[in-house]
């Protein structure tokens, strides 16, 4: 039974409700009726005819999409590349979810109002075409962010031809956001039928693809800078985005975003890579203020950067890394610092033939930005080495089983390499001397130092002598570039009661062992003629250049004394015991062991006391006092440093050294290739899983 209020509303008020609604309705119906999309045309001329089936749409593949794109690439992305090579003339992490979202919020505002965009007066003015957009899809009734697929137009080649005309002539807003919107339906091309059915343009054509990709990227900045002028301030472009023009765009400039972002994650071709990072970079001053947008493009960079086979593109990625840190603010510079070291570190876990030449390309790159503002990395190189510490203090304290795996590894070691040469190209002497102060990265020299001794000395195996190798030629050539002493020959002389000299070695057929991609020696080679005599190489090798780095030196001569008898002691030490016990051994044809080690040794001897003697002369003719710190320093100033005896004996040797590690290298080279083609082959043949052998995999 109904009751009284129920009523009451049917005899006062329903009538009028009900005449309302239909009314609402009919307004609807009008508003709604107008010039639908072409395929739903073509779906009611298919049924007016009585024909049950739809003209299918021709299917092609991203792949062959991008194919046809890389080829009319070809001609603009090498001037590109070309431009790029010249240098100086071109000059934290986000939830994925929640930047799609943010980015697909402004997209669908974008995507709605381009429909009430076909009714409008083309003559109007643009800037109130924008407004007009947006309060039209209030009006309409329908929610932003839902779309029918069936309002889906198929894009053709002359739409194209048309908003390209209208961009580059008339310099027109409406066809750039229409482009913005098909420009982002082509870069999610390939995609789930879920994603493409959001866009209000689908592309079929793989011309169509071509052309839009192509507009998007070589004109979108020309009217960017056409609307929105790019100022310049201390050397840095900025945009102004406060102007009524760029709040109005914004949604649009989110929409092109969230494309590149898609392009740089789909893309693997070097010159569609190479043509959407120039892109990227062109357009990246009218991002920045997308924070959440700029972390996620520079990640993308950098990870481009830093894992792209093609040099060209790693070098475009590292233009557009550096234009971001030069253009934005401190908060941008610190954080292209900290993303392309999390890059750096992230893809140096090993050290081969192969890698090596890549990740001294992202430590020498990454290492300029570092000189861009001091202050700022400072404090962000003062973070990382303080981290480093902690890692080897924990390796230290926490004395278990595996606790030194933290500290020798090939990440750690990398760092202590990077943050070497961040310190050796910024804390020059001479670039201190022109401008009057010291660098604000000079203090942080002796704690870098600390570190790296700390870490040669974690454990002193044998095992890990190569390890202790590698940072010794970093810590010298950090000494050099800074002109810090470090006393450095501790280190190796430590080595000369190891084990692995004193005892004779066993004979053995493996190949040489490679000191300079190897931070741990294979248990194969311990106790072995072949590791012992590299070893003793690389004790020589480590004690020549030492002193060739004080070669004209004022105290040289104090310098080499303490090493000079320590030497000495040890080589005639070592041979008197060696003779004793050849002659009390009763086997025949026993050989005394490292007699060429020892031989070496004292030939070093030699070479250091003649350059002891020549400072000597060169010091019987000055006529200041040590006090004098500025005559001691331009002492043998104008002398070359070839010219000197120990330079002369040195540059030979490193001529001969730099051959043997040529050869070293391409039998390297070479076994990694068959390797490679016989694990292919084993591939093919057969699907079962191979087990690296435990050895290798230890090495």
């Amino acid at each position: 039974m109904a009751k009284k209020a129920t009523k009451k509303f049917q005899k006062n008020h329903l009538k009028r409700a009900i005449g309302q609604r239909k009314v609402e309705q009919a307004y609807k119906k009008k508003i709604t009726r107008g010039k639908k999309p072409k395929h739903v045309r073509d779906e009611q001329e298919y049924s007016a005819n009585g024909k049950n089936e739809r003209p299918t749409k021709k299917s092609t593949t991203i792949k062959e999409l991008q194919n046809m794109l890389e080829n009319d690439l070809d001609k603009n992305v090498d001037e590109t590349i070309e431009s790029v090579r010249l240098g100086d003339d071109n000059d934290g992490e986000v939830d994925e979810n929640d930047f799609t979202n943010f980015l697909d919020d402004d997209d669908q505002a974008m995507l709605a109002s381009e429909g009430a965009d076909e009714d409008e007066d083309e003559d109007e003015d643009e800037d109130e075409d924008l407004s007009a957009e947006d309060s039209s899809d209030q009006e309409d009734g329908k929610p932003k962010s839902v779309r029918n697929s069936t309002e889906t137009d198929t894009l053709t080649r002359e739409d194209v031809a048309r908003w390209k005309k209208s961009l580059v002539e008339e310099h027109s807003l409406r066809s750039f956001k229409r482009v913005a919107v098909a420009f982002k339906a082509a870069a999610n091309v390939g995609k789930d039928e879920s994603v493409t059915s959001k866009f209000k343009y689908a592309i079929t054509d793989p011309q169509v693809y071509n052309d839009i990709i192509l507009l998007a990227l070589t004109e979108f900045p020309t009217l960017l800078n056409f609307h929105i002028p790019l100022s310049a301030a201390r050397g840095k472009k900025i945009v102004s985005t406060n102007s009524k023009k760029f709040q109005q765009l914004a949604p649009v400039l989110k929409s092109v975003s969230s494309s590149i972002l898609q392009l740089l994650s789909d893309l693997s071709e070097p010159k569609l890579l190479t043509a959407v990072l120039t892109a990227g970079e062109q357009l990246l001053p009218y991002l920045t203020s997308f924070r959440k947008f700029v972390k996620e493009f520079l990640k993308a960079v950098v990870d481009i950067w830093s894992t792209a086979s093609d040099e060209n593109t790693r070098l475009v990625a590292w233009v557009v890394v550096r234009s971001a840190a030069e253009s934005g603010d401190k908060g941008m510079l610190e954080l292209c610092m900290k993303t392309s070291y999390s890059g750096m570190i992230k893809n140096s876990r090993n050290a081969t033939a192969y890698t090596m030449p890549m990740i001294n390309f992202m430590k020498n790159t990454a290492a300029t930005l570092y000189g861009l503002d001091l202050e700022v990395s400072y404090l962000t190189a003062f973070d990382y080495i303080r981290q480093l510490a902690i890692h080897l203090r924990n390796s230290v304290v926490h004395k278990t089983k595996d606790s030194y795996k933290g500290v020798y590894n090939w990440q750690f070691i990398h760092s202590l390499d990077f943050w070497r040469r961040v310190l050796s190209s910024h804390c020059v002497p001479e670039t201190e001397a022109q401008q009057g102060k010291q660098s604000a990265l000079r203090p942080l020299i002796y704690p870098l130092v600390q570190v790296m001794l700390g870490t040669m000395r974690l454990i002193p195996a044998a095992q890990y002598f190569p390890l202790r190798f590698i940072l010794f030629r970093s810590l010298l050539d950090l000494s050099r570039d800074t002109d810090v002493y470090i006393p450095l020959m501790p280190t190796i002389t430590e080595l000369l009661t190891s084990t692995t000299i004193t005892r004779p070695g066993k004979p053995s057929t493996l190949r040489q062992f490679d000191f300079e991609h190897n931070i741990r020696a294979n248990t194969a080679y311990l106790g072995t003629k072949i590791y012992q005599s590299g070893v003793c190489d690389q004790i020589i090798n480590c004690t020549i250049e030492f002193f060739g780095l004080y070669a004209k030196s004022i105290a040289f001569p104090e310098l080499a004394v303490p090493c000079v008898l320590l030497l000495k002691r040890y080589a005639h030490r070592r041979d008197r015991l060696q003779i004793t016990a050849t002659k009390s051994s009763n086997k025949k044809g026993n050989k005394r062991e490292n007699i060429k080690f020892l031989k070496q040794l004292l030939d070093i001897v030699e070479r250091i006391e003649v350059q002891s003697k020549y400072i000597e002369d060169k010091r019987k003719q000055v006529e200041f006092s040590p006090t004098n710190h500025e005559e001691v320093n331009l002492f043998l100033k104008e002398v070359p440093w070839e010219s000197t005896p120990l330079g002369k004996y040195l540059t030979v040797q490193r001529s001969i050294r730099e051959e043997q590690l040529r050869v070293l290298r391409e039998s390297l080279k070479s076994e990694q290739d068959e390797r490679d083609e016989n694990v292919d082959g084993l591939l093919e043949d057969d699907d079962d899983v191979i087990e690296p052998d435990e050895d290798d995999d230890e090495e």
